[in-house]
């Protein structure tokens, strides 16, 4: 489970235990409803950009790794041909 789930299922738990204390009906409200669909939607929302930026992380540091191993080795070539008279 993922950092950003556990904090909005914390959230949520929290949530629906204050809002139990509060009154004394067995079903939630029409507004605590709305209000966990809201934290559900925002939690898939927040899960689902989060694995967005991994994968663009992981692709940006493959791209990275590329380029430090072309230059790598453009430094050796240009090492090579000033060692030459």
């Amino acid at each position: 489970m993922s950092r950003v789930s556990k904090v909005v299922s914390i959230g949520v738990f929290s949530a629906l235990i204050a809002c139990g204390g509060i009154g004394c009906t067995k079903k939630p409200s029409q507004e605590e409803v709305s209000k966990l669909e809201e934290a559900r939607v925002a939690a898939e929302s927040a899960e689902k950009k989060l694995s967005e930026l991994r994968q663009e992380r992981m692709q940006l540091e493959q791209e990275l790794q590329g380029k430090q191993s072309d230059l790598n080795a453009k430094e050796q070539e240009l090492n090579d041909l000033q060692e030459k008279p």
